[in-house]
């Protein structure tokens, strides 16, 4: 030992030269500063710095008692012995009891450098701990500052594992109070004996190796299951031992529920882009069919007109030209017709305007337009008009012997029924039907009447009819029934699907509260495969959209009917036991139990005189091929016509010509249509009161009411047929 700094408290220079020199000669090296007075004891205390304080316990005016508790009070880690001739075994005793390290019996110094020795340990050894002690606490506040502060939980467990220590951010995150830890496992806090046992056997693993680890878990709370990652490490005792551990748990609920937002996002994401290379697929497969049945009419209409100009031809070839001419151009007027409606309800610009309806004029009229189709696969169509308060059962078209539908031997059918849904509201002008034939009496005295547009109710049983006759082989049958149902025996039960709603119940009856008619078309076709029985109703979509189908069309056609279907208030269902056994289609409307009687114009082509016998008509039309047709046509019903290419035109001829009835295109260059109607209504004279018909290409519901607001009474879409034509300017003429 060297380097020592002590300080002697004793009288006697020749016993201060001899602790000295003991010291030195036992290898203590140190700087031996001797005071003799209370007064230098203190001012050498007031230094500081000693290592050791020695002191004699007999001083003249001081005593070694007295020495002590200065040096207690200035120093009391500094170790302090007495060295001393006369202290008996109670004075020591009462020495040591006051805080003296040790005494020495001045007959005895051989134990002075044992005790010195020993004395400087202790120091040493008190001061280390000491320090040790205030680098504990140092880092135990450090520790609680952040632990306290931290938004992790946090907390020490010790070796009963139990928790000692839980910070707030755990009260914080599992909304147990802090109370309720401290002192106890998991499983007594209450956690569910399933995580409590993971829980515990990683404590154990941990306590057992003294290797932390990580572990993720999730654990129910007041506030929903939470999702932790947590991180649990040894604390080691002095003597290596793990004596607790610290586990850090981070709260990753956010965190996880965005991963799993992040997963469902892109199963959804992946579910679309599915859909949406399936809607390219089928747009690809429609935009094919398209192009095919767009392109075979006209194969048709251009070969036959290219073969009538050469006028080499009998008149049965004849005939069959032009019958081929117009039945492809028919063809194509429904496809674009098809194609039209699709848009507007795609857009929602599709609306209707009702009116109380007999349903049974409407099914004859569709089953007289599809008749030659029928007829020209022998197909056997008929029509049954059921109603369980008259008893009856009436056919408008006799059976022949043909497959029987429905028997007891066919197999329950699998079967698909469309709610309404909210559609938008719609209104179309419907292709041009052929006219009604009058129904046998029986037929004509029962009354099925709803709220509807005349039009859209006649394409609905015509869209049906033609994809029942399409997919009918030659020699089958087709049935068409109308019959009464009350309001428990709809097809949709006693309420709609849940989350469906009526597209038109504002305007509408419903079926759930009145009786309603209900429209069956049953073939002995193809049938319909199980799998695509969903999909019959969308758009787009055929069960064989191949370059080998043997059945033409869009597949746009029961799409149609049931948004139509739904727009009236009704529902539309399919049935079909599979492929080979036909399908049944059912339409169901909301009866009219009373109605306003309304009055009807009819025309009859087999009436002695002509409809339009002596009426002048104006017409205004720049297209040379429209304006011949249509003077044509109503010079074939016995009107006086005269047309017009221009506008300007038309007001120079209304004074010499003074038309009954005016009808003119709306799309014209220089003036258009609704620029003449203005102008017509300007003139103060009788010319301005002339009924007007609008006959234009322009067909939407928003064109219409564009035309009727301009100032015409009418508006007719083109192409239009010549009965259609007559029978609007008849109408118009006898309301005039």
């Amino acid at each position: 030992m060297s380097g020592l700094k002590f300080l002697l408290l004793e009288d006697s220079l020749l016993d201060a030269e001899l602790i000295h020199a003991l010291l030195t000669e036992s290898g203590i090296g140190c700087d031996l500063l001797q005071v003799t007075t209370q007064a230098e004891f203190q001012t050498a205390l007031n230094q500081d710095g000693f290592d050791l304080i020695l002191s004699d316990y007999a001083l003249p005016g001081f005593d070694g008692i007295t020495a002590l508790g200065m040096a207690q009070r200035h120093c009391p880690d500094i170790p302090f012995i007495f060295v001393t001739a006369t202290m008996g075994e109670e004075v020591a005793i009462e020495t040591l009891k006051s805080g003296a390290t040790d005494y020495v019996l001045k007959q005895r110094l051989e134990r002075l450098v044992p005790s010195v020795r020993r004395a400087l340990r202790e120091a040493q050894y008190r001061r280390t701990c000491k320090m040790a002690e205030a680098e504990l606490y140092r880092r135990e506040q450090e520790f609680r500052a952040l632990a306290e502060n931290s938004p992790d939980a946090i907390t020490r467990i010790d070796g009963e594992l139990s928790y000692c220590y839980v910070n707030p951010a755990t009260e914080k995150s599992t909304g147990i109070p802090l109370e309720r830890w401290i002192g106890k496992t998991v499983a007594a806090i209450g956690y569910p004996k399933g995580f409590s046992t993971i829980w515990e056997a990683k404590l154990r693993q941990v306590f057992a190796t003294g290797v932390g680890c990580w572990m993720e878990f999730d654990v129910p709370s007041q506030k929903g299951r939470i999702y932790y990652q947590a991180r649990i490490v040894p604390e080691y005792a002095p003597d290596g031992s793990v004596q607790s551990l610290l586990n850090i748990a981070r709260d990753v609920t956010e965190y996880k529920l965005a991963e799993q937002a992040l997963r469902e996002s892109e199963a959804q994401l992946r579910q679309q882009k599915e859909e949406l290379e399936r809607a390219s697929q089928i747009k690809d497969e429609f935009l094919a069919v398209l192009s095919h049945e767009l392109r075979s009419p006209l194969n048709a209409i251009l070969g036959w007109s290219k073969i009538l100009r050469t006028r080499k031809l009998d008149t049965i070839t004849l005939n069959r030209a032009l019958e081929t001419i117009e039945r492809n151009a028919k063809l194509q007027t429904q496809l674009i017709e098809d194609l039209l409606d699709v848009s507007r309800i795609i857009c929602g610009k599709l609306t209707l305007r009702p009116f109380q309806t007999n349903l049974i004029p409407a099914i004859e009229a569709a089953i007289d337009t599809m008749r030659l189709a029928a007829q020209a696969k022998s197909i056997n169509l008929e029509f049954l008009v059921v109603d369980s308060r008259l008893k009856t059962a009436n056919k408008s078209i006799q059976n022949t012997k043909s497959p029987k539908i429905g028997t007891e031997e066919t197999p329950a059918p699998t079967s698909l029924k469309i709610q309404n849904s909210q559609s938008p509201p719609i209104g179309l002008q419907s292709p041009a039907s052929r006219g009604t034939p009058s129904p046998p009496p029986q037929i004509q005295e029962q009354k099925f009447y709803v709220l509807g547009d005349p039009n859209r109710l006649q394409q609905i049983v015509w869209n049906l009819l033609s994809n029942a006759i399409k997919f009918t082989p030659q020699g089958g049958r087709v049935e068409v029934e109308l019959q009464r149902v009350g309001p428990d025996e709809t097809d949709d039960g006693d309420k709609p699907d849940e989350g469906v709603t009526s597209s038109s119940s504002s305007s509408f009856p419903t079926l759930h509260s009145l009786n309603s008619a209900k429209i069956t078309v049953r073939d002995t076709g193809i049938g319909i495969k199980s799998d695509f029985l969903p999909y019959v109703f969308d758009s787009f979509r055929q069960a064989d959209g191949s370059t080998t189908r043997k059945h033409g069309g869009l597949g746009l056609g029961l799409a149609i009917v049931r948004h139509l279907v739904e727009l009236h208030g009704g529902t539309v269902a399919v049935e079909s036991s599979g492929e080979g056994k036909g399908a049944t289609f059912s339409v169901q409307l909301p009866l009219l139990e009373k109605r306003e009687e309304s009055k009807s114009v009819l025309l009859s082509s087999s009436s002695g005189s002509s409809p339009l016998e002596g009426m002048r008509v104006l017409v205004v039309d720049d297209e040379t091929d429209s304006r011949d047709f249509l003077v044509f046509a109503l010079e074939e019903f016995g009107a006086i016509a005269t047309a017009v290419t221009s506008t300007s035109s038309a007001l120079e001829v209304l004074t010499t010509f003074k038309p009954d009835v005016l009808i003119s295109d709306i799309g014209m260059p220089e003036e258009d249509g609704y620029s003449l109607i203005r102008q017509m209504r300007a003139l103060p004279t009788q010319e301005g009161h002339i009924p007007a018909i609008a006959l234009t290409a322009y067909a939407t519901e928003k064109d219409r009411q564009a035309a009727i607001a301009a100032g015409f009474q009418r508006h007719l879409s083109k192409p239009v047929m010549p009965d259609q034509l007559v029978t609007v300017v008849a109408e118009l003429m006898q309301e005039g």
